[in-house]
């Protein structure tokens, strides 16, 4: 009866301590899988009692045999990432293990309901560490039927066992230590060493039923098992490393801060490269090469909607030695990066800072008739793959669409899908923004 007390104060104290270490912590509890289901099979070994002539076999051990008899089914549920409850149904079937023993045979089956601690986060194992560890305890019930034909009388012969096929029903308490090795993010191999203590067990482990009144049993079990989390996370819940409210803030915070960076370097960025950032840009797609106000504005004294740098002079077109011809304009504005229409966030309409652009391009078509251009469309790097080349197209597709409601033949303009851009910086907002774009380019 000592040990049994001790056992469970020794468990009480555990739980308790458990619990006082998750309220401080203050540990996230609802990222990680709660459910574990255990299956295992291994030796169980009655202790005591034993009738005369009956007995376990060696017993200068806690196992006297190693021969599989038993098999154990359970479900744990975590009520907090350190404490939480299992329950277990078992079989076990107990015979002799050497010749020093008379035949016997009982069947026992178990129904276990315990609590669980895991020690690995109370002993705060490393957070890389595959290697787990569980304490466990609680109440048990049993059934115990006795299989055995024969014993022995008082003169130490063979008689028929009065008891065979009989059944008797006990309790007590159980605990045990589950050393754990995860092999897969979900799925742990496991050994568990359980003691069951039996309260007023009247039958022996034999099948036979002892004269005293009042009679204690004992069972040592070791088990070799698997274990599976359940649940939508992706690393068993016994091993999900869990941050602390603090950690959260920290984090939370550090990516507000991020956030606000990259706000500003969009700010600060100068998408027409006109020397006005686009914050205070009041035409952030301003065609390059042309002069601008200090609000980034084309200079068009005129009011024709054509800035003047690119109005005719002296018979000639501006933007320096590229002067030539509209198609060589055109082509300079290609390989300047301007020519691009851009879009926001899983859209596949333009955005408005992009309707100077597009009023270059339509009105370029209108001027030359005989012109062709070819548009490509891209995709940022996130999300999935084949949906972003299907946005991609799409994109194209709509900036045609749009170019063909200004009046210019569809003929005229060659669509093609180009999918994800990785060659901009997709880490960043900002190189993510520059990659959601339509490209065009005049075919020669």
């Amino acid at each position: 009866m000592k040990k049994i007390l001790l056992i469970t104060s020794f468990f009480f104290v555990f739980q308790a301590n458990a619990q006082e270490d998750n309220e401080n912590t203050s540990d996230t509890t609802n990222i990680y899988n709660r459910w574990t289901i255990e299956a295992m099979t291994g030796f169980s070994d009655g202790n005591y009692p034993y009738g005369t002539g009956f007995g376990p076999g060696d017993k200068k051990h806690v196992l006297s045999h190693f021969k599989i008899n038993s098999f154990d089914l359970g479900l744990r549920y975590m009520v907090t990432p350190k404490f939480g409850f299992k329950a277990n149904l078992a079989y076990a079937k107990y015979t002799e293990s050497d010749n020093s023993s008379l035949p016997y045979e009982t069947n026992q089956y178990t129904f276990a309901f315990q609590g669980v601690i895991n020690a690995a986060r109370v002993l705060d194992f490393k957070s890389d560490s595959r290697i787990g560890l569980l304490v466990h305890g609680g109440i048990h019930v049993a059934s115990l039927t006795s299989k055995t034909e024969t014993t022995l009388d008082a003169m130490f012969q063979e008689v028929p066992n009065p008891y065979y096929e009989s059944t008797e029903y006990h309790g007590g308490f159980v605990a045990g230590i589950t050393p754990q090795y995860r092999i897969t993010p979900k799925l742990a191999l496991f050994a568990d060493l359980s003691m069951y203590f039996n309260y007023r067990q009247h039958m022996n482990w034999d099948g036979t039923v002892a004269n005293t009144g009042d009679l204690y049993g004992k069972s040592t079990n070791l088990s070799f098992g698997i274990s599976y989390s359940l649940g939508k996370d992706k690393i068993h819940g016994d091993w999900k490393v869990l941050k602390s409210e603090n950690e959260l803030k920290t984090a939370a915070l550090q990516n507000e801060l991020k956030n606000k960076i990259e706000d500003i370097e969009v700010m600060l960025q100068d998408t027409d490269r006109d020397g006005v950032v686009d914050y205070l840009d009041a035409e952030p797609n301003t065609i390059g090469g042309v002069a601008v106000d200090t609000k980034g504005r084309a200079i068009d004294v005129n009011k024709n909607g054509v800035p003047d740098e690119l109005e005719p002079r002296d018979g000639k077109r501006g933007l320096n030695t590229y002067d030539e011809n509209e198609a060589t304009s055109f082509n300079y504005l290609v390989d300047q990066g301007i020519v691009n229409i851009f879009f926001d966030t899983n859209k596949d309409t333009p955005n408005t800072a992009s309707a100077n652009n597009l009023y270059y391009i339509i009105n370029f078509l209108k001027k030359h008739p005989e012109a062709k251009v070819r548009a490509r469309g891209f995709a940022d790097t996130t999300g999935d793959e084949k949906k972003n080349e299907e946005l991609a197209q799409k994109r194209a597709m709509n900036s045609k669409e749009f170019i063909v409601k200004s009046g210019i033949s569809a003929d005229r303009i060659e669509i093609l899908g180009s999918g994800e851009d990785a060659s901009m910086d997709t880490s960043s907002k900002t190189g993510r923004q520059l990659a959601r774009r339509v490209s065009f380019e005049l075919i020669k």
